[in-house]
């Protein structure tokens, strides 16, 4: 009875470390792209807070941060997406939130896509701080979607 015993606590011993493992393994940021409730702007959470410290008391124009976050029409040709022009419209940080609100509104049955293009920054905030500059990296985070009538 005892070594039933021992043999039990090891296997609970083991059995919760490997739960531990799980639960770690998914707590990194993961970048999320959304549309807000009101279906007026676009929204992009899970960056980390000196990124968004950073971003915050920079004045970045308009072409800086389309090479970062930004919102197309998604075009009838498939073949033409890389080649779309970004919407023009505001960018803004709210709270833990990036959020671009486009000039015109989103228009009702048109396809639209978002890309934040720095799935980077979520492994080396530093680098954006330090060169003060948002670089265009090979991956992207991709939303799609459209407003339809209700």
């Amino acid at each position: 009875m005892k070594n039933l015993f021992h043999i039990s606590v090891i296997f609970l011993i083991l059995f919760n470390s490997c739960k531990q493992e799980i639960a770690q393994e998914s707590t990194p940021n993961k970048l999320i792209i959304r549309l807000n409730p009101d279906s007026s702007s676009i929204e992009l959470i899970g960056l980390a807070n000196p990124v968004l410290e950073e971003l915050r008391t920079d004045s970045l124009p308009d072409s800086l941060w389309t090479n970062f976050f930004a919102v197309y029409e998604e075009p009838i040709d498939p073949e033409m997406r890389d080649f779309q022009p970004a919407l023009e419209g505001i960018y803004s940080i709210e709270g833990e939130r990036v959020r671009f609100r486009p000039k015109d509104n989103f228009k009702e049955n048109q396809l639209y896509f978002a890309r934040c293009y720095t799935k980077l920054l979520l492994q080396d905030a530093e680098d954006l701080i330090e060169t003060r500059e948002l670089f265009i990296s090979d991956g992207f985070t991709e939303y799609k979607f459209s407003l339809s009538k209700n």
